[in-house]
């Protein structure tokens, strides 16, 4: 299955903003790639589900594994933009966004909404162990860098070149939290789970950038000078 192009690849010299990436990896999830999986989600009641996990599911993980993967690439370039949420996301997302993008509680939260079963709940439950362990090691991590940038700038002495270096590991380590979350949650789901599972993640990401949802989010937000 085509992906769009990791952001600063393309013709030589060429550098793809992130905005422009994002555009396409949400067209690209948008159609194809969720039709397909509805498509085999409802093909499997006549008993054709055969792997563990389909096709169609597994260009969908791995479409949102491409997707931060684009991050880091992204993170190395202008660690400050992708760390602050760039200009990419809609007003909506904001609230739901943790160094750069979904915080991973809400990955394991969204697999509750599904009813699974008690051996899937328990797993959610470990990944949840490990998310509570991680997030504030990856925010102290933060803290402690601007803490030393703060102190060094009062003194004229502040390192921006380290500063940066140090919000790229910190958006680097969000992201590979992310990516470990997904791939763990989907496998202790399998099947016909796992593939619920990215339906409802898709549909959620995707409802952030609806037009007609936006439209009410907009509607909801007092006017300025209000």
């Amino acid at each position: 299955m085509p992906r769009p192009p990791p952001p600063g690849r393309g013709a030589p010299g060429a550098r793809r903003p992130m905005r422009d990436f994002f555009a396409a990896w949400l067209a690209t999830l948008r159609s194809p790639l969720l039709p397909l999986l509805r498509r085999a989600l409802s093909s499997s009641s006549s008993g054709s589900w055969d792997d563990p996990i389909s096709s169609s599911a597994a260009a969908v993980e791995a479409h949102f594994q491409a997707h931060w993967s684009a991050l880091d690439a992204a993170a190395r370039q202008d660690p400050a933009r992708v760390v602050a949420a760039g200009d990419w996301r809609s007003p909506l997302e904001l609230p739901f966004l943790w160094l750069g993008d979904v915080h991973p509680s809400l990955l394991t939260s969204l697999l509750r909404t599904l009813s699974p079963s008690p051996r899937l709940l328990a797993a959610a439950d470990r990944v949840d162990r490990r998310i509570r362990t991680a997030v504030p090691a990856v925010s102290d991590r933060l803290r402690r860098a601007q803490e030393v940038f703060v102190a060094a700038e009062v003194t004229g002495t502040a390192d921006v070149e380290a500063f940066l270096e140090e919000l790229k590991i910190v958006a680097l380590e969000a992201n590979r939290l992310r990516r470990g979350v997904l791939s763990e949650l989907v496998a202790a789901a399998g099947g016909y789970q796992a593939a619920l599972y990215l339906e409802a993640l898709s549909r959620f990401v995707l409802s952030m950038h609806d037009p007609e949802v936006l439209r009410r989010f907009e509607q909801c937000r007092p006017s300025p000078g209000s």
